[in-house]
C-alpha cells in the first residue's frame, strides 16, 4: 500500500516539474520576443528613381530637294562595225595601224585588194559604153532620115512604127543605159578594192594578212569608235519617275561620271541620250544611255572603253518635302516624334524616295518637329524621354 502511494507521489512531482518547465520556456520565449521588439531595426523606405531614356532627335524643316540617282555602268562605244570585203581578190596592202588595239583615222585606207582585174573590167565596160553610144547616134541619124523620107511622100502618119525606126532607136538607147550601168558597176568594184575606216576608231580585231585571198563578205576587221562613247546606266523602275524630261519626253540634265584609273579617280560629264525602251526581265530595271563628253585638258579626256564607272544622275526637284536620316524610319512607314512635353508619339509618313542615308518624306511631317533617331526599346505612346545633346565634331 505504501509502495502505491510512493508511485503516485512521484507521478505528481513529475507532472508539476513538467508544468513548471513549460511555463519557464513560455516565459523565456515571451521575454525574447519582447527584447527583439524593443531592439528591432526600422527599414528605410527609399523610392527607386525612374529611368527615362535619352534619345537623339532631328529637327525637321520643309524645303525643296533635288533628286540625285546613283548608279553605275560600263563605258561602251556608240558606234561599232565589222568591215567586210565587198569583192574577191588578193590582199595587196594593209595599213600598219590595222592591228588589235590600234587606232585608225576616218577615211584611212586599211586594206587594199589588188585592183588590176577590176580596172581591166572597167576598161572593157567603158569600151562597151562607147560602142553603144556610137550605135545610138547612128540609129538617131537613121530615124531622122526615115522621117524626112516619109514626109517627102506626104502620106500622113505611118501606121507601122518600124517605118520611122522608133523601136530600133529605143533599143539603142536601152543598150547605152545598160552599158552606163555596167561602167558604174565596174567603177564601184574598183572603189571597193579599197577598204577604208568609216570613222575614227580603235581596232578590236584584225582578221586579214598580206597575200591572203579574200572573198566577198569576208570580215577583215572590227572597229569601235574611240571618241564617241556612251554608258548604259541601269535604273530602278521607281527612279524613272524622277528623271528630268523635256516636252518630247527626252531625258535632260547632266550626269556626273567617276572612274578609277591607276589608283586615282577621274571625272567626266555625261549627257542623257535616250531611254532604252525595254525592261530587263531578270533585274526588272531599265537603262539610260548617256553620252560621255570629252574633258579637255585632263589626263584622260575620255574614259577607255570597258571602264566601270560610277554615275550620279541629276533628276527632278521635289518641292515641299522633309529630308530625314534613313535610320529614323521604322517598319511600316512610321517615325517616332517627341512632343512639347517630351513624350513619344507615333507618326505615319509617306516616303517619296529613300537612299542608303536619307529619306524624303512628302507628307506626314511638318517643319520644326523632332524626329527620334535613337532606337528605343519597346516604345509606347506617351513614354517620357530626355533629349540628348548632339555630339560636337571638330
Amino acid at each position: 500500500m505504501s509502495e502505491q502511494v510512493e508511485k503516485d507521489r512521484k507521478v505528481q512531482v513529475r507532472a508539476v516539474l513538467s508544468f513548471v518547465l513549460v511555463l519557464a520556456l513560455i516565459a523565456l520565449t515571451v521575454g525574447g520576443i519582447f527584447v527583439l521588439m524593443l531592439n528591432k531595426r526600422v527599414a528605410k523606405i527609399e523610392e527607386r528613381p525612374r529611368i527615362i531614356p535619352a534619345v537623339e532627335v532631328f529637327e525637321t524643316s520643309v524645303s525643296s530637294h533635288r533628286v540625285e540617282i546613283e548608279t553605275q555602268g560600263v563605258v561602251e562605244s556608240e558606234r561599232e562595225t565589222q568591215l567586210a570585203a565587198e569583192v574577191r581578190g588578193r590582199v595587196a596592202e594593209i595599213s600598219p595601224n590595222l592591228k588589235r588595239g590600234g587606232v585608225v583615222a576616218e577615211g584611212e585606207r586599211l586594206v587594199q585588194i589588188d585592183p588590176a582585174d577590176y580596172r581591166a573590167a572597167l576598161a572593157v565596160a567603158e569600151v562597151g559604153l562607147a560602142d553603144a553610144e556610137v550605135a545610138l547616134e547612128q540609129e538617131r541619124a537613121r530615124a531622122e532620115q526615115a522621117g524626112l523620107d516619109w514626109r517627102k511622100l506626104g502620106r500622113g502618119t505611118p501606121g507601122n512604127p518600124l517605118v520611122l525606126r522608133a523601136p530600133q532607136l529605143a533599143a539603142a538607147e536601152a543598150r547605152v543605159a545598160s552599158a552606163q550601168a555596167e561602167v558604174e558597176r565596174a567603177r564601184r568594184d574598183v572603189e571597193r578594192t579599197e577598204i577604208v575606216a568609216p570613222f575614227a576608231a580603235g581596232v578590236r580585231s584584225a582578221n586579214v594578212e598580206m597575200g591572203a585571198v579574200v572573198s566577198a563578205g569576208t570580215i577583215v576587221a572590227e572597229l569601235f569608235s574611240s571618241d564617241q562613247l556612251e554608258v548604259l546606266l541601269p535604273l530602278g523602275l521607281d527612279d524613272f519617275g524622277f528623271l528630268q524630261r523635256n516636252e518630247n519626253g527626252i531625258p535632260t540634265g547632266t550626269v556626273a561620271l567617276r572612274g578609277r584609273i591607276g589608283g586615282e579617280w577621274h571625272e567626266w560629264v555625261g549627257t542623257p541620250l535616250r531611254i532604252i525602251p525595254e525592261i530587263e526581265r531578270r533585274t526588272l530595271s531599265g537603262n539610260l544611255a548617256v553620252h560621255v563628253e570629252p574633258h579637255a585638258g585632263a589626263e584622260f579626256p575620255l574614259p577607255p572603253v570597258g571602264l566601270f564607272v560610277q554615275a550620279e544622275v541629276s533628276g527632278k526637284t521635289i518641292e515641299d518635302v522633309v529630308e530625314i536620316p534613313r535610320r529614323a524610319l521604322l517598319p511600316g512607314g512610321q517615325v517616332l516624334i517627341v512632343d512639347e512635353q517630351n513624350r513619344i508619339e507615333f507618326r505615319d509618313v509617306e516616303v517619296a524616295r529613300s537612299s542608303d542615308t536619307t529619306a524624303i518624306v512628302s507628307s506626314g511631317l511638318e517643319a520644326g518637329e523632332r524626329v527620334i533617331l535613337t532606337r528605343v526599346s519597346a516604345p509606347v505612346v506617351g513614354m517620357e524621354v530626355t533629349i540628348e545633346a548632339p555630339e560636337e565634331t571638330e
